[in-house]
């Protein structure tokens, strides 16, 4: 089984970068007990216009089994108001 690597790239207003950051961190928190959620994070630009949130999973399976939880914590948050733009996602499966 391959490994899978979901990304969502995020573009933050600067006056919502803070909060875009401790919206991350409880989504880390109250994800870490999720079946099959080998990792997540939050990387940033050193400028601060983007925020890379990762989070690998330990199949394809273990991803579709978890993601409903996992966004479950997102569903609330005023991404819209946020970003200065619409943010990027991308599922990736490991091939090496």
């Amino acid at each position: 089984m391959s490994r899978v690597l979901f990304q969502v790239v995020h573009f933050p207003k600067p006056e919502h970068r803070d909060d875009m950051l401790a919206a991350m961190d409880v989504i880390r928190e109250t994800s870490a007990h999720i079946d099959g959620l080998d990792e997540i994070g939050a990387y940033e630009e050193p400028d601060g216009s983007r925020i890379v949130a990762l989070s690998i999973w330990a199949s394809p399976e273990a991803m579709q089994a978890g993601m409903g939880e996992l966004f479950a914590t997102v569903g609330d948050l005023p991404l819209d108001r946020w970003e200065t733009r619409p943010y990027e996602s991308a599922t990736l499966t490991q091939v090496a």
